[in-house]
């Protein structure tokens, strides 16, 4: 217990000045204040910066290694926007850094943040701590046949739940070739993480990221629930030599959760990987086994396999997604 104790406070202490304690300059006109609130409902990587004229400008699900992309682009956008005057960075990730070098003043990893069996906590990130965090939310990416893309960005819409207490962990498959040594992987990180007291775990993911949380569920994953954008596992349509096979694991892993977790699923129009008619499975499946779901299907505006990652997905989704995974609640537009 005495370790937890000290686990606890070394997490708390390293999270000092964090953008979730919703610190912001007084010199933000009201349009900036604004900014800065949309800014706290957005995923990593990003930055926020501050104009001399107390203007904001924001940059979200910045990809790659760190925090340094997003700085670069919002303090060009906001210099450009300011007739080339100066801006001053204020946050970096969830670390306030005004008037600091932000890499000397943002860590690597967050203090006493460790890994979770394959789950490494996002780079960059404040974490609160199992004790302290309101829960858990794993980001699970998605994958292209010989490319690494452990270092893409969580979709945006994740800051919702990151602003509400949840800690940010990853998990990452530089190569994808075991999906059900990665299910099982998944689904034993999260006993772990529920071990160490997170009270709740959430499984999050695209595509590939989306399909390895659902079947992890499968294989039994404690989790509390599951959001799954845009699933795929089979490749691109065209390129398929059975499509069936692609619907019918499909209904495997739906038919394979229990009751307990609350999942959502969402599958835009236009998406290439997509067989078709895997909603209404979903519908059907849910229905019989009494899974607590939201079904959002081919939602007005989005369209394409990566549609999740659009900042109009996050402003008009993440709400409802929010409020169900955590209460239950269907609210519109995910109702």
């Amino acid at each position: 217990m005495k370790a937890v104790i000290v686990a606890a406070a070394a997490l708390l202490a390293g999270a000092t000045g964090a953008a979730w304690a919703e610190t912001r300059p007084p010199e933000l006109n009201t349009q900036a204040a604004r900014s800065f609130s949309d800014f706290q409902n957005l995923g990593p990587h990003r930055a926020f910066a501050v104009s001399p004229e107390g203007g904001g400008f924001l940059w979200a699900g910045a990809s790659g290694p760190d925090p340094g992309g997003a700085v670069a682009s919002v303090l060009k956008s906001c210099a450009e926007k300011s007739g080339g005057k100066a801006c001053t960075l204020h946050v970096v990730n969830n670390y306030t850094v005004t008037g600091q070098n932000w890499r000397e003043t943002v860590p690597a990893r967050a203090a006493g943040a460790p890994d979770i069996g394959r789950l490494r906590p996002e780079p960059y990130w404040s974490m609160r701590g199992p004790q302290l965090a309101t829960g858990l939310i794993v980001w699970s990416h998605g994958y292209m046949s010989g490319k690494n893309s452990t270092e893409s960005a969580p979709q945006v819409w994740t800051g919702r739940f990151l602003r509400a207490g949840y800690d940010l962990y990853r998990f990452d498959r530089e190569w994808i070739a075991d999906w059900a040594s990665d299910a099982t992987a998944l689904a034993d990180a999260v006993r772990k993480a529920k071990a160490m007291g997170y009270r709740r775990v959430v499984l999050a993911g695209q595509s590939a990221g989306a399909w390895v949380s659902l079947a992890a569920l499968q294989r039994g994953a404690p989790a509390d629930g599951a959001i799954s954008i845009a699933a795929a596992h089979h490749g691109t349509v065209d390129k398929m030599r059975d499509i069936t096979r692609a619907r019918s694991e499909w209904q495997h892993v739906l038919d394979g959760i229990k009751r307990g977790p609350r999942v959502v699923v969402v599958n835009f129009a236009d998406d290439t990987y997509d067989v078709g008619g895997r909603m209404n499975d979903a519908r059907s499946i849910f229905g019989k086994t009494g899974v607590d779901a939201v079904v959002i299907d081919d939602p007005p505006g989005f369209k394409g396999h990566g549609a999740g990652a659009d900042f109009g997905f996050a402003r008009t989704f993440g709400p409802c997604l929010l409020a169900f995974i955590e209460n239950g609640a269907k609210q519109k537009p995910c109702s």
